[in-house]
């Protein structure tokens, strides 16, 4: 299943945005706001490439019809995101804890400068590979990433505000 999800920031330049999409510490502060727990696997940062694996868990417990097909009551999964520095597009991918041969989710995402303010989108697919179900479990997971991200969004557009007025 393809998804796309897009929100603008406000009074903010492509270079501040991208300084602060990439800040660990606005990054710790905006999983914890949106209950992701989030730990730092790896960071590198070589010749203007970012790459960065960050181990994810939502806090919060799957639907009862979803975690009995899945097999667990969470799910965590290795984010791996790939990124040209001042090219402003990059790549990302997840590994799941759980059946790993049959989800798979990846895509791509930027930002672009609209007049005063930035437009950051992601978009991706996410394909379950199990008989009857599959879909369902699609539908599930990417609601979950929309919503997260509009989530994220409002986090952004508090923590770009507050950065201005001091």
């Amino acid at each position: 299943m393809k998804f796309r999800v897009e929100h603008t920031f406000a009074g903010v330049s492509l270079a501040d945005y991208e300084r602060v999409y990439f800040d660990e510490t606005f990054n710790e502060a905006m999983y914890k706001a949106v209950r992701l727990e989030r730990k730092l696997v790896r960071r590198d940062e070589t010749g203007g490439r970012l790459v960065r694996v960050v181990r994810v868990a939502p806090d919060r417990q799957l639907p009862a019809p979803v975690a009995k097909i899945l097999g667990g009551a969470k799910i965590e999964y290795h984010e791996h995101l790939d990124y040209q520095l001042g090219s402003y597009r990059g790549s990302w991918r997840t590994e799941p804890s759980l059946l790993v041969d049959k989800i798979e989710s990846r895509g791509t995402f930027g930002f672009e400068a609209r007049g005063s303010s930035v437009l950051r989108w992601v978009e991706g697919e996410v394909k379950v590979k199990i008989f009857g179900v599959g879909s369902v479990i699609e539908r599930f997971i990417v609601g979950d990433v929309e919503k997260s991200y509009d989530d994220v969004a409002a986090f952004t557009r508090q923590y770009l505000a507050d950065k201005a007025k001091a």
